[in-house]
């Protein structure tokens, strides 16, 4: 009986750092565009992405950070949410995503989706994310920002300005920029 019961609670204690593990991986795909993930390289996200003309500026610098950028414009999925749509490269790996929700967007729906994937939005603290600041805003100027959602290694930041444009910003925590 005693081997039985230690048994058991041997599985069980695997099974609860398994589920465990499990829950704590957070999703790593934004809205809009599946299966793109961080630290991918530019060809990987444009196959995945599979839209043409998409704008590539190499080599644009922002603050003390060189970044590459490919950028597809008038993206919408099947839920109704239209962007442009920029990958920021440092090197070859993609480490941050921004979103340029179309005109007429709304904050709260945007919000809404990000809030049940990702989870609680809290007040934006710009000193999470160091220079992450120039994958939000060329010059580091973050007085839009509003909220953000920290999962893992990823932040999504949400922006609403004084016309009530939406942008969403993802980064990768982990890249090596950030903390430079």
């Amino acid at each position: 009986m005693k081997k039985l019961i230690g048994t058991l609670l041997i599985l069980f204690l695997a099974f609860a750092v398994a589920m465990t593990a499990t829950l704590a991986e957070e999703p790593a795909t934004p809205i809009l565009i599946d299966g793109v993930e961080f630290n991918m390289d530019m060809d990987q996200v444009m196959q995945l992405v599979n839209r043409p003309n998409p704008e590539i500026d190499s080599e644009r610098t922002r603050g003390g950070v060189e970044f590459t950028e490919l950028e597809y414009e008038h993206v919408s999925d099947p839920d109704g949410f239209a962007a442009d749509i920029k990958f920021l490269f440092v090197g070859s790996s993609l480490v941050a995503i921004h979103y340029d929700m179309a005109d007429g967007s709304s904050y709260e729906n945007v919000r809404a989706a990000l809030v049940s994937t990702y989870g609680e939005a809290v007040p934006f603290d710009a000193a999470k994310i160091g220079s992450g600041r120039y994958a939000i805003d060329d010059d580091g100027d973050l007085k839009d920002c509003q909220e953000m959602i920290e999962a893992g290694n990823l932040i999504i930041v949400l922006e609403r300005d004084h016309d009530g444009d939406v942008d969403v910003t993802f980064l990768d925590m982990a890249a090596a920029y950030i903390n430079s």
